[in-house]
């Protein structure tokens, strides 16, 4: 039996958490980071990762030294959906850097040089219940360091590998949305890139289509963070400041995308047909939906536009053992699933299995 952490692979989770979003990242360096903490009633994501997957990561070290079990952990923006199993997972929280919007301002010896990025938790909503847990979110970033960050290359070099975090300052979001106050806490999100050879994929959270389109072009309201594990790219803090790293729009343009998990869990109020004018094939390969499994009134519908022709090249699929072509995958039957790039294969292998621990023992 071949081994998940086959270091030729990235491979990439997703789990079923209903309408919430919960992914862990492995790098072939065996590193991982987690990229938002929702969870089901019936499934716990982060008990699945500190049982099957942390024992198997190699540590990584922070900047003062000590290793930690994670490289990142990354909450999307504050909505509970997102942030859910925050609460009383501490082997996944042990990270060596926390990625998130935050109300923290810069020192003194930096405001100069880093714009204010503030969220104002006055227009971010929740529902009734969530005081607790989002007070938990602000004391954790309270902890950490500005500025945010994606991981340092350092010794660990693997060639064409690469990612990035863009996220538009949420005093821009403001302005952007000034008379929602969902749309403004949607639109803070952290967007995660991320290639492995041919092959890629776009984690949107649940940003704005003007926000998205915001990301797209990287405007002057738009921060950048990236890291590129070949040796002799980028620059020294291209993982800490914005800079020349590569533009969103423009990548994709020349790279095209293999999967994108569908902003804010694919309802038509998040589908931005802007992104396609940046994409070099027109379309992802295959879209991914993290979607509630019991739809009731009153609760948005996806766009049927990631589920055919308009939104997708199409890819074949594992589903259960069998093959099958597919525009989009979903949560939504209660599957769990499991992306592989491979940097010499041209395409994903995508796997689907309402057993999560099923995928640890079929990937390729």
């Amino acid at each position: 039996m071949k081994k998940w952490y086959d270091t030729l692979y990235t491979y990439i989770w997703v789990f079923n958490v209903g309408r919430g979003l919960a992914i862990f990242i492995r790098l072939p360096q065996n590193f991982g980071i987690i990229y938002d903490m929702g969870a089901s009633d019936d499934f716990s994501p982060q008990d699945f990762i500190a049982t099957h997957i942390l024992p198997n990561l190699t540590p990584y070290k922070d900047e003062r030294g000590e290793e930690r079990a994670l490289a990142q952990s990354i909450l999307s923006h504050p909505h509970a959906d997102h942030i859910y199993e925050m609460a009383g997972n501490d082997s996944c929280q042990d990270a060596a850097l926390w990625t998130c919007p935050h109300d923290k301002e810069y020192p003194p010896a930096l405001r100069e040089e880093y714009k204010d990025e503030r969220v104002d938790f006055k227009r971010v909503t929740n529902p009734d219940g969530s005081e607790d847990l989002i007070e938990e979110y602000r004391q954790a970033y309270r902890k950490r360091d500005l500025p945010l960050q994606t991981i340092k290359r350092g010794e660990a070099r693997v060639p064409n590998v690469e990612y990035g975090i863009y996220y538009v300052r949420p005093p821009e979001c403001d302005k952007m949305h000034p008379d929602s106050d969902q749309d403004y806490t949607n639109s803070t999100s952290l967007v995660l890139y991320l290639r492995h050879g041919k092959q890629n994929i776009l984690l949107p959270g649940d940003i704005t289509p003007a926000g998205l389109e915001r990301v797209l072009t990287c405007d002057e309201g738009v921060e950048r963070r990236y890291t590129f594990f070949t040796e002799g790219l980028g620059c020294e803090d291209d993982h800490c400041k914005t800079g020349d790293q590569p533009m969103l729009g423009e990548t994709l343009q020349s790279c095209g995308l293999s999967i994108l998990i569908a902003p804010h869990h694919g309802l038509e109020s998040g589908y931005c047909e802007e992104l396609q004018n940046h994409l070099g094939g027109g379309k992802p390969d295959l879209n991914v939906i993290s979607e509630k499994r019991h739809i009731v009134e009153g609760e948005g519908t996806v766009d049927p536009r990631y589920q055919n022709e308009e939104g997708a090249n199409g890819l074949t699929v594992d589903v259960e053992g069998s093959r099958e072509s597919r525009y989009s995958v979903s949560t939504r039957d209660g599957h769990h699933i499991l992306i592989a790039f491979k940097g010499t294969d041209g395409c994903p292998h995508v796997y689907l299995r309402k057993d999560a621990e099923d995928l640890i023992n079929i990937v390729p």
